[in-house]
């Protein structure tokens, strides 16, 4: 940032006063500069070119988004850093990455934020995820911008950069829509149970149980492999989850007896515990069997809403929900289900008015 300041001198040959223009350089990051000019316009000249010096060698020498990104993700976690996924950050780098992130504008992450808005939505199959032909959600493309403002936290933090580009407003949040709300009764979850069961997978009962008691994702119960059982700890280790990182799958005592029986006679060339019978190397696609299993307990398509009807992603809701029910706290909920934030998870958090009543009668009544 230039500025001038005007003194008046006197002349030494002359005896005469004569206007003598100081011109300053002050730059967050650069070395003050001034000068002693004759005339103004002189002066506003040695701002403008120090200014486009001091630009360039910022271009120079400035950090790259992705550089940041790559110390970013093996930093210890901090305050205002810690939500971020790794698919995320791939999508910034891809978009952003080879742009000094001192440079990166409100203007550059809209624009950014805009694509992201017709990026497709991808849906978790055995061995992967493949494309739908629906759009990623207002809630999706929100957690994208939770985690490229992690990593700009992260460069405010260790003084990368002067300004955050997202903070103050200058770049919104989109509307998230409800979701799903869908919650299984005590009655439904048997009835689910028993199809399972009966199912002509004879690992769906299995496969069902573990989502209703892990609050796992679809994806990553799938995925499980035998070697990331622990038998003696109760615990199912999970190497990377959708947020890219580790974390522990708890395993209840009927899961437990459950996975020690099909270990006996899973197939000598498959680590998966859901493999498929075909080809052992692969995973299982459930799909087929999940349907028909929610065809016969009732529950398929029983509603008009389709944000209402029974899923796969509705054991994760439904066992997050009888947790907080049960009384467990956000933070306890949070280590099952492996929500990367208390705030994420505050979604599940919706009790019903049978629930509130029956809070306030235990804490609020004042009796006794």
């Amino acid at each position: 940032m230039g500025s001038i300041t005007k003194t008046m001198k006197v002349d030494k040959s002359s005896g005469k006063p004569v206007a003598k223009f100081r011109a300053y350089v002050r730059r967050q990051g650069f070395a003050s500069k001034s000068k002693v000019c004759d005339t103004e316009r002189e002066a506003k000249e040695w701002i403008r070119n120090n200014d486009a010096d001091a630009v360039q060698e910022k271009a120079v020498s400035g950090t790259t988004l992705a550089s940041v990104i790559e110390d970013f993700t093996s930093a210890p976690a901090m305050k205002g850093t810690k939500y971020w996924s790794a698919s995320h950050l791939d999508f910034w780098i891809a978009h952003m990455g080879l742009m000094r992130i001192g440079e990166i504008s409100r203007k550059d992450i809209n624009a950014a934020k805009a694509k992201l808005q017709n990026k497709a939505a991808y849906r978790s199959v055995p061995g992967g995820s493949i494309a739908t032909t629906a759009k990623v959600t207002p809630a999706t493309v929100n957690r994208y911008l939770a985690s490229l403002s992690s990593v700009l936290n992260y460069a405010m933090e260790h003084e990368i950069i002067d300004a955050h580009p997202m903070k103050g407003g200058k770049v919104k949040k989109l509307t998230e829509g409800t979701g799903r709300t869908r919650i299984l009764t005590a009655k439904e979850e048997g009835e689910l149970l028993e199809q399972a069961d009966r199912s002509t997978w004879p690992m769906l009962g299995l496969f069902v149980r573990m989502c209703l008691t892990t609050a796992a994702r679809r994806s990553e119960v799938l995925n499980l492999r035998w070697k990331d059982v622990n038998f003696d700890e109760s615990v199912a280790i999970l190497g990377k989850t959708k947020n890219g990182k580790a974390r522990a799958l708890p395993l209840v005592t009927s899961v437990r007896a459950a996975l020690s029986e099909a270990q006996k006679v899973k197939p000598l060339k498959s680590d998966f515990v859901f493999f498929n019978p075909r080809d052992p190397s692969k995973v299982f696609n459930p799909d087929a069997a999940w349907k028909q299993c929610r065809i016969d307990a009732g529950l398929w398509a029983d509603r008009d809403d389709p944000l209402d009807r029974v899923v796969l992603h509705t054991t994760r809701h439904t066992s997050v929900t009888k947790m907080l029910r049960g009384g467990a706290n956000l933070a306890q909920a949070a280590v099952v289900s492996g929500h990367q934030t208390l705030a994420m998870l505050k979604r599940y958090e919706h009790l019903a008015a049978a629930d509130a009543v029956a809070i306030a009668e235990q804490h609020l009544e004042g009796k006794g």
